[in-house]
């Protein structure tokens, strides 16, 4: 009766607040509520009995239920988008359509969904174990890894911000060893952990800031603007994912958030929920201290603070994994129901991002094809023992005792995979079929492929075997690649001839570090080269991953129980997960094109409980020790892989998360002067183009026509290569090139950095626009 009485409310309140979206006056905290209410709150509340019904926990049944719930938005949002037009309206994702939409759709699934059990609750929930001390740290850290960005984005120093990082690593130490607080208190603070350090980077700049993230806001304000999605409509991967498209115009739509907000705020928001979906998934099969460890290794790595803030697309399919791998690991739950839910939650994936669903599909196949191996091998062994005779080959009972019990360890109990053969073929048809007859975005799969299968077939040349190209290797072969491309075209004098061109030197700088700071200097003062130093600590960080990884499985099967049972399926997932490390590694372009430290982090939650477990059994050797030992190690493998150290000596990368310096700083961050520069241009473009009916082509460097794409509208060619370089175009110019004529561009995956020869600039074309953030140089050449 409560339940019912419970869902009668989430269903009123749901009506409540479609009519106050529609109707009431525009009051944001009001609108800002409803918005999300119907966005998350509503569709959570409606599919908790159905997560209740596929996990064993209550608090499992909520974070899978907030998966659900996004999965929910993106399907009404594709139904709604593709219905509307064949009824007449072609402008579906507008305020009205979208608010009816979702609120019929939770009101609707709400009426029919199961129901759970009401959870019991405390009267003074506030009370329990370790809810006190979370909520007052964690409301430090919210308020830190806000306070930071601001300032530096105010030019001011990077101080709130270390200050930031220092206490989210020390909460996170915190959580690791109160094993007596409430398992809600320990999600709780793992969410506010990774909260914090997801912010102090996306809230970075005023603007649209990053990388990946400049594109997907491209995309996103023009389905915004023109209220419909096209599928194929735009033959581009980032306009086929629904996260960047879908998703985020309902936000705009229903909540007074900007859009620059839903990107830099509401979706990191979001994905801070991955991290405590891994605790949870972990926790279902170990203890709490390997379950707190994995989700501190996951929070901790690099590519979760520096990247995955600048790729809206991949938080959102990641969030949508991470649901994922609880249902695996709950084997509690009714198996027919979790393969169910498994495959829905891999189908969001897919029209989510691509590489995400492709690289699940990858390590899913890899692990039934390790499967199938291991009971061909199983079958072998028993008709060998079969012809041998039954006294020779029979061992011993104790023999079989002590075998069957190891087996038990390492693969749990006796089962199929959770993820057979016909789950992993409908995964990646889904994805095909997305890419393919959908959206029409497979060129990028088959180049990619293509390009795999030649550096296949040049064995020596690629892969393990290659040795690395330096930076003038690199930058001498893009040039002469490009002279190449454009021999036809230049014949043509569709660029400047080569006579000219090759006149203007491209010298490589090589990497660029920060300054060294007080602390640094001393530090370099007592003979020790800090640069080096630091490159040597991260290296060693990168390689004790590595050796987690190998000691957790190996304990795992030699320890047993004394570090935790996992499933037969997390056996084989980890399985496939380096055997999919091992193929981007093997397979240089597909490292170029997926990202082998994204690779790694979604690889992650399949080994992270492997690597906690490895981290455990070494420090088990110092005994007494061992728990402090532990904390230690962790602490120092996260001030390093986090930037705090290389912050306070210098001499390293900047981090953008706490410097207003450094590469990242150099080549992702717009500033004002950028942006008004880029507008101007934009304007100019749009009036020739009307003029004479064709638009003139316009050139930037690669990073910054990434940060163009929030202001100018039209085709920019994203490079300024000498070699590049035709006549008649508007040439673009950032702030890193006017202060220090040097100019990054990346080639093979690797950022390489050269002086730029302005001088050539400067003979061959009119400076039409000039301030300390832009320079563009005019379509009229020189007579």
């Amino acid at each position: 009766m409560t339940a019912l009485r419970g869902r009668r409310v989430v269903l009123l309140s749901t009506a409540v607040c479609a009519l106050v979206i529609l109707l009431a006056p525009a009051v944001r905290i009001v609108q800002d509520a409803a918005g999300l209410w119907l966005m998350i709150g509503a569709p959570a509340c409606v599919y908790f009995g159905t997560a209740r019904r596929v996990v064993s926990t209550a608090d499992g049944a909520a974070l899978l239920a907030v998966g659900f719930a996004i999965l929910h938005d993106l399907f009404v949002l594709l139904a709604l988008d593709l219905a509307l037009p064949l009824l007449g309206d072609h402008r579906p994702l507008e305020l009205v359509p979208i608010t009816l939409a979702l609120a019929a759709a939770a009101i609707i699934v709400g009426a029919f969904a199961p129901e759970a059990e009401p959870v019991p609750r405390e009267r003074y929930w506030w009370h329990r174990r370790g809810f006190g001390p979370v909520l007052a740290l964690g409301a430090l850290v919210l308020v830190l890894s806000v306070a930071g960005p601001i300032r530096l984005n105010n030019g001011l120093g990077s101080g709130v911000s270390m200050t930031a990082m220092v206490v989210i690593v020390a909460f996170l130490l915190l959580l690791l060893y109160r094993s007596g607080y409430a398992i809600e208190a320990i999600e709780l603070g793992i969410y506010f952990a990774a909260a914090g350090i997801l912010l102090l980077t996306s809230l970075r700049g005023w603007l649209i800031t990053g990388h990946d993230i400049q594109t997907e806001y491209a995309y996103f304000s023009d389905v915004l603007a023109s209220g419909h999605w096209q599928p194929g409509g735009i033959r581009n991967a980032y306009y086929a994912c629904l996260s960047v498209t879908l998703l985020p115009v309902a936000f705009a739509h229903l909540t007074a958030v900007s859009g620059v907000d839903i990107f830099k705020v509401v979706e990191p928001l979001l994905f801070a929920v991955t991290p405590v979906l891994l605790f949870r998934g972990v926790r279902n099969v170990a203890s709490h201290r390997l379950a707190v460890l994995s989700a501190i290794f996951f929070i901790i790595f690099p590519t979760f603070s520096t990247d995955l803030p600048y790729m809206s697309r991949q938080e959102i399919a990641f969030l949508l994994v991470g649901c994922a791998v609880l249902l695996i690991t709950d084997q509690r739950g009714p198996l027919p129901g979790r393969r169910i839910a498994f495959g829905a939650l891999t189908l969001g994936a897919v029209v989510s991002h691509y590489s995400t669903a492709y690289i699940i599909v990858m390590i899913c196949f890899i692990a039934v094809a390790a499967e199938a191996a291991l009971r061909l091998w199983s079958t072998l062994r028993s008709n060998v023992r079969s012809a041998r005779g039954a006294e020779r080959e029979r061992p011993t009972a104790a023999r079989r005792s002590s075998r069957q019990r190891r087996a038990a360890r390492v693969t749990g109990r006796r089962h199929g995979l959770f993820a057979p053969w016909w789950l992993v073929l409908f995964a990646g048809a889904a994805a095909f079929i997305w890419a393919g007859p959908v959206t029409h975005t497979d060129s990028q799969v088959q180049s990619t492929l293509s390009s795999a299968i030649s550096q296949l077939e040049g064995h020596a040349s690629s892969g393990l075997l290659a040795a690395k190209q330096s930076d003038a290797q690199l930058l001498a072969g893009y040039k002469q690649s490009a002279v190449d491309i454009t021999a036809a075209d230049r014949a043509k004098s569709a660029y400047w001839p080569l006579s000219l061109v090759d006149q203007y030197q491209t010298p490589v700088v090589g990497t660029q570090y920060q300054p060294l700071t007080a602390a640094g200097r001393r530090i370099q003062s007592a003979s020790i080269n800090v640069t080096t130093a630091n490159v040597i600590a991260r290296s060693i960080d990168d390689r004790a991953y590595e050796l987690f990884i190998v000691v957790g499985l190996l304990g795992v099967w030699f320890a047993g129980r004394r570090l935790f049972t996992p499933t037969r399926d997390q056996v084989l997932l980890a399985v496939g997960a380096i055997g999919m490390l091992g193929v981007l590694t093997v397979v240089p372009q597909l490292s170029i094109d997926y990202g082998v430290l994204r690779a790694f982090a979604e690889g992650m939650f399949f080994l992270g409980p492997f690597m906690a477990a490895g981290l455990v059994w070494i420090c088990r050797a110092l005994r007494r020790w061992s728990r402090p030992a532990v904390g230690a190690v962790v602490a120092v493998i996260a001030s390093t892989m986090t930037g705090v150290v290389p912050q306070l000596t210098g001499g390293y990368y900047g981090i953008l998360s706490m410097a207003n310096e450094g590469q990242y700083y150099d080549i992702h961050y717009p500033t004002r002067a950028q942006l008004a520069g880029a507008q101007w241009l934009n304007a100019l473009v749009t009036s020739t183009g009307q003029r004479t009916g064709t638009e003139p082509m316009v050139q930037a460097d690669y990073f910054a026509a990434d940060n163009l794409r929030t202001a100018f509208t039209g085709p920019v060619l994203p490079d300024i290569l000498p070699q590049w370089l035709r006549p008649g175009s508007y040439v673009f110019v950032g702030p890193t090139m006017i202060r220090s004529d040097e100019v990054s561009n990346r080639i093979n995956g690797q950022i390489v950095t050269y002086r730029y020869p302005d001088q050539l600039l400067d003979t061959q074309y009119n400076k039409i626009y000039a301030s300390d953030g832009a320079q563009i140089y005019g379509a009229e050449m020189n007579n």
